[in-house]
């Protein structure tokens, strides 16, 4: 059924979907120009591509992340961009994957091998690759955290701490590990932002400072927040509202509601020991809330679609977490095959134009290009959290729901 599955979509991508496969890695070309035109000694936020509104929107830290793409052509650095993200999607598919798999009885080498198309297949995912962005890079530096701080690695939140100052959404996972009460790795995560952050204010003082002061609050450089693209909840209400005072206004309620639903359901799911649900909670609560969500920033639906197939194959889950239903696994599996239906179909671009512009105000056209967010409005509030043992003493809950002991 999978290969099936992969197969449909394919062919759908191919011949049907008014979304473009790939994008020349645009991105990554905007982020190559820009570290050359500020190698040329000129102001890096100034940098705009081919004359295009497009330009560098990161903080500075990644700027000095990206300069090895400077030492090479533009086609070479297409293709190792393309290569290593390969490569890291394949990494992450089978630490997410193969512990599911083990608890299952299925082998992981033909499970990772059936899910790597599959997740590829989910339009965050795939159109990472196709504009060359750094989403897989960020969600490793994640991922990467959590397995240390499984084994009760001291360096562990090294790797949020690097994301934040890369990208500032994955700042929440900082809060998620301080409402978890790892402590000591939130210290590492925020030591490891501001150190990276002080090291680019050390190579270039005027541009930290402009970015800190004022490139950072003018959100018309990434694009326009009532666009398609963005399927926040700032984007879901500039749509249905608009983009004056009544709809900031009802954006802010929102986004407070969100992110207070949202990280205290994560805390919840890690009091259980279902770590994994509880960093795809805080995840998709990071999306919900950051003022410009692209759909290729949207990767968190990927790990909470592997936990309603968990919870569909027969894990059970938490008698606290959920209802008693018989039919619980059904539907999780009905979850599941919907989510990924959304995103792998890419629903939002059955109506939205390519370039964002929604034609029209009809109720198909509303629920089609705000599917995105609210599938994960969906997901916030009912993933559920698996049956594990919750964390005690030196025993931490590992991304699959078992447990390891730092070692």
């Amino acid at each position: 059924m999978p290969v099936v599955v992969a197969v449909v979509v394919g062919l759908y991508l191919a011949f049907l979907s008014p979304l473009h496969v790939w994008h020349g890695a645009f991105d990554l070309k905007v982020y190559r120009g820009a570290v050359l035109w500020w190698l040329h000694h000129r102001p890096l936020y100034t940098f705009h591509r081919n004359a295009t509104k497009y330009g560098f929107t990161y903080p500075p830290f990644a700027a000095l992340v990206m300069l090895p793409w400077a030492t090479v052509t533009q086609t070479t650095a297409v293709v190792l961009n393309e290569v290593v993200s390969g490569l890291v999607l394949v990494g992450t598919t089978w630490w997410l994957v193969s512990p599911i798999a083990a608890r299952h009885g299925r082998g992981p080498w033909s499970s990772v091998a059936v899910a790597v198309p599959l997740v590829y297949l989910m339009e965050p995912v795939r159109e990472t690759l196709a504009y060359g962005q750094v989403n897989l890079y960020l969600v490793a530096l994640v991922l990467v955290d959590v397995a240390a701080l499984a084994r009760g690695r001291r360096f562990a939140g090294v790797g949020i701490g690097l994301a934040t100052a890369i990208k500032l959404t994955p700042g929440l996972f900082i809060v998620y590990l301080l409402l978890t009460g790892r402590r000591r790795a939130t210290a590492v995560a925020l030591g490891t932002f501001a150190g990276a952050s002080l090291l680019a204010l050390a190579c270039d003082p005027g541009t930290s400072v402009q970015f800190w002061t004022r490139t950072l609050f003018e959100t018309s450089r990434v694009g326009r927040v009532d666009s398609a693209d963005n399927q926040s909840m700032l984007g879901l209400v500039s749509r249905l509202f608009g983009t004056g005072a009544t709809g900031t206004v009802l954006w802010l309620v929102a986004a407070v509601t969100v992110l207070v639903v949202g990280m205290t359901r994560a805390r919840s799911a890690w009091r259980r020991g279902d770590e994994l649900t509880g960093l795809t909670l805080a995840g998709l609560t990071s999306c919900l809330v950051s003022p410009i969500s692209w759909t290729h920033h949207l990767y968190w639906i990927v790990p909470a679609v592997l936990v309603l197939i968990d919870v569909a194959a027969g894990t059970e889950l938490h008698p606290s977490a959920w209802p008693r239903v018989t039919a619980i696994r059904g539907w999780a599996a009905a979850g599941a095959v919907a989510v990924a239906a959304v995103f792998g179909f890419s629903l939002v671009w059955l109506a939205a134009k390519w370039n964002g512009a929604i034609p029209g105000r009809g109720p198909a056209v509303v629920l089609l290009t705000n599917s995105y967010v609210l599938v994960l409005l969906a997901l916030v509030v009912w993933l559920p959290a698996r049956r594990c043992s919750p964390p005690a003493g030196d025993v931490v809950a590992s991304p699959a729901g078992d447990l390891d002991r730092p070692g």
